[in-house]
């Protein structure tokens, strides 16, 4: 009889700190669901990481899915967090619309939605808590101001760009190319020869820009201006094949500082590079934790950037981690 009260007893204890509220507000039970669009950089797979590290340190769970450059398969992915109730979602939006009737889904649910790296565009308003990244119309306004410096004191009567896009329908694309127009517009030498599409992926533009060499020839190219790393090594390596001397023959500027971008810059194969910071991780986890305190969150979280070009001390440019 006594051993039975004791087991009762005991089960009313654990029963009960199982459920207080206490409990619940323990670091190791909130529930985290983060999408990613993909893994298609260094650049992505660094984003990831340092977002995953910096969640694991507070001892959040962490739901992590993967949508490999498919919407349909991140949204599907937002639904399962959703269907678990987790506490947040955090995703990596792949394009700018889409996105309305999952987000109205996972505020009906209750679950804040923070969304990290690309923006989106939604009907409604409120639809989620914040935007954590980086500011890509600052970054095309940045590598436009390089290349408007370099020709400034220049007799040159014009300048001719090629510009290699990302993926359509991508905040990214949309402001570095809105950004850099905004920069180049003001001197009248300065125009884009071709706009074309790599989808930030390096063997899209490789075979592009092959395709547009063997076309049209690369004389009259002063410039290349690339909206991601992953690009500009493909075509650098179209510029080898052709004889095409990188950094002299052609003006190079590319977005995102990866360490082997870095490499290039110091073997004077690009001249400019814009920073583009994938490490979101401290920004997401530092959110996370002011929202569950009570704190107010602002709309816009902006990540720090800078330059590194030909025209500065290279030996300064800190490691890189992707």
């Amino acid at each position: 009889m006594k051993y039975l009260l004791h087991l009762l007893l005991l089960l009313f204890v654990v029963g009960g700190c199982a459920n207080s509220p206490d409990a619940e507000e323990e670091p190791g039970n909130i529930v985290i669901g983060f999408s990613q669009s993909g893994t298609e950089s260094n650049w992505r797979k660094r984003h990831t990481e340092s977002i995953r590290e910096e969640l694991d340190k507070e001892g959040y769970e962490v739901l992590y899915r993967n949508g490999f450059m498919n919407q349909d398969r991140q949204i599907q992915d937002m639904r399962t967090f959703i269907a678990y109730k987790v506490d947040m979602i955090v995703f990596t939006p792949i394009m700018e619309d889409g996105w309305d009737a999952v987000l109205l889904e996972a505020k009906a649910a209750g679950i804040p939605v923070i969304i990290v790296d690309r923006h989106i565009r939604t009907a409604e308003e409120n639809l989620y808590l914040t935007h954590i990244g980086s500011s890509s119309k600052a970054e095309g306004n940045r590598a436009g101001l390089y290349i408007t410096n370099h020709f400034q004191n220049s007799s040159q009567s014009s300048v001719k760009i090629l510009e290699m896009k990302g993926l359509a329908n991508t905040s990214p694309t949309n402001f570095r190319s809105e950004g850099f127009m905004e920069v180049i517009s003001r001197d009248s030498r300065i125009s884009i020869k071709a706009s074309l599409e790599g989808d930030f992926i390096r063997s899209k533009a490789k075979d592009v820009f092959r395709k547009y060499i063997e076309e049209n020839g690369w004389e009259d190219i002063d410039v290349l201006y690339s909206h991601n790393d992953e690009m500009t090594l493909g075509m650098l390596e179209v510029m080898e094949e052709n004889g095409i001397v990188p950094g002299q023959d052609i003006l190079i500027v590319t977005i995102d500082g990866q360490a082997e971008m870095i490499e290039n810059l110091r073997a004077g194969k690009v001249n400019c590079v814009v920073e583009c910071n994938p490490n979101a991780g401290w920004y997401v986890r530092n959110t996370i934790k002011r929202y569950l305190n009570g704190n107010t969150i602002p709309d816009e979280i902006y990540m720090p950037e800078t330059v590194f070009s030909d025209k500065g001390n290279l030996d300064s440019i800190p490691p890189r981690e992707y």
